[in-house]
């Protein structure tokens, strides 16, 4: 499948079919956010992964706010997303490290899509309960709860609506809104 055809394929669903996933179902796309590209190479991608059936997965989900414990419960695993906030070459801050943790989930994401399997990350939850659950020293940050699982029998996927182009590329001298 192209990029295209992935990034068109790729949805949040918020339903999961309640099956179990395995470590091997997600390396693959693991694999594929470890090779993302970061300013100055750092990888400030951090992920704590949690399979169904784990005594992690349940208490990743507490984390979650209400809402999304509704429909991430069914997920085959939930993944933590986190981030450095530390340049390991220089200790300095890592501006760029929210761009670079981006670019490596939106790669898993659709390494995920082209193996078959569905996600969607859910920002309402708890990130101090987060940071205690995992003991995170200071410089790694919390940004996200991912869940990850294979759809439910006929799930079908909602049209995407989305800016067209002109509303999001701009060219020297345009009127940027």
């Amino acid at each position: 499948m192209s990029l295209l055809d992935l990034a068109s394929k790729r949805h949040s669903p918020r339903a999961f079919d309640g099956s179990t996933l395995t470590w091997d179902d997600l390396a693959e796309a693991f694999e594929v956010a470890r090779l993302s590209s970061s300013s100055y190479n750092n990888q400030p991608w951090r992920f704590v992964v949690a399979l169904r059936g784990e005594e992690g997965f349940d208490a990743l989900l507490e984390t979650a706010v209400e809402a999304n414990r509704t429909w991430m419960k069914d997920a085959g695993a939930i993944v933590g997303v986190m981030s450095s906030t530390v340049l390991e070459k220089t200790g300095e801050t890592d501006h760029a490290a929210l761009l670079g943790v981006g670019m490596a989930v939106g790669a898993m994401e659709l390494a995920f899509t082209e193996a078959g399997l569905a996600s969607m990350q859910a920002g309402g939850f708890d990130r101090a309960a987060f940071r205690e659950l995992l003991g995170l020293p200071e410089h790694i940050v919390a940004l996200s709860l991912l869940a990850v699982g294979r759809l439910p029998e006929g799930h079908a996927a909602p049209a995407k609506a989305r800016k067209s182009l002109s509303d999001i590329a701009f060219r020297v001298g345009d009127d940027i809104r």
